[in-house]
């Protein structure tokens, strides 16, 4: 790894996950706030079960359920993607389509360390992102009168960061293999929703039920931390995810020429 490639791509991207993480603790915030006041007037909402599962079973009735359903469904792994994959689409492909990387490259690094350092910077930042969520967690669930106890807090954001990393290394081999932002963006985005989507309605169908299996929201949601904690085969396959992505993305780059 290369240590000044790493700061160089950690420091590109501060000021985007920083705004990110406090606004994710305000809307922790309010989220707790509300629930005393609306939470159990909502219940359980009686929906189809492809689409309570989209919501994170759509149950308001209890902190777990509220958190759940407002936060962990869709708002924290819409952030911390957003987050992994903007850095990892911009300093592979971004980088390299506004002729800063071979600028760099001029420079004594390998590219295999350049785009590990790349990989780690963004591991770094899905992490800033979890750790906010915590934060705001800890704070919010106080807001709501308690009920989900600090370990399962932590293991919803080991969770979430363990997404966030998944995604965002399907931007940053797409980016180093290819050397386009725009379809490195899209490809993980496209991952990232179609996997959402799956997950909630593969179930209905049981001709295609094991398609859940492909989604990375599956291994991010399927035990339900803020329930039953850290689900650790969940995490080892989200951590397998990107490390194999990580490598096909610096194969690919080592063995190619750069965009003109």
């Amino acid at each position: 790894m290369s240590g000044p490639a790493f700061r160089v791509a950690l420091r590109a991207r501060l000021p985007m996950t920083a705004s990110v993480a406090v606004g994710l603790i305000a809307v922790l915030l309010a989220t707790g706030a509300l629930f005393p006041a609306v939470g159990h007037t909502f219940g359980k909402l009686n929906l189809p079960s492809g689409v309570a599962r989209l919501l994170g079973g759509a149950d308001y009735a209890n902190p777990t359920g509220w958190f759940r359903s407002e936060i962990a469904s869709i708002y924290g792994p819409l952030l911390v993607a957003a987050v992994t994959v903007t850095a990892a689409a911009t300093t592979t492909a971004g980088e390299e389509e506004g002729g800063i990387l071979a600028l760099v490259l001029s420079h004594p690094v390998a590219r295999s360390h350049l785009v590990a350092s790349k990989a780690v910077a963004m591991a770094t930042l899905a992490l800033a992102v979890a750790a906010a969520a915590w934060i705001g967690l800890v704070s919010g669930v106080a807001l709501a009168g308690g009920g989900i106890s600090v370990a399962r807090m932590g293991a919803f954001s080991l969770q979430l960061a363990g997404f966030g990393l998944a995604i965002g290394a399907i931007a940053l081999a797409v980016g180093a293999g290819d050397g386009r932002r725009s379809l490195a963006v899209g490809t993980a985005v496209g991952v990232a929703v179609a996997g959402w989507l799956i997950n909630g309605f593969a179930t209905l169908v049981p001709a295609i039920a094991w398609s859940r299996f492909l989604s990375p929201f599956y291994y991010y949601a399927r035990h339900d931390p803020l329930t039953r904690g850290v689900d650790l085969s969940g995490l080892a396959v989200l951590g397998a995810i990107s490390v194999t992505l990580v490598a096909v993305g610096i194969t690919a780059f080592r063995s190619r020429d750069l965009r003109a």
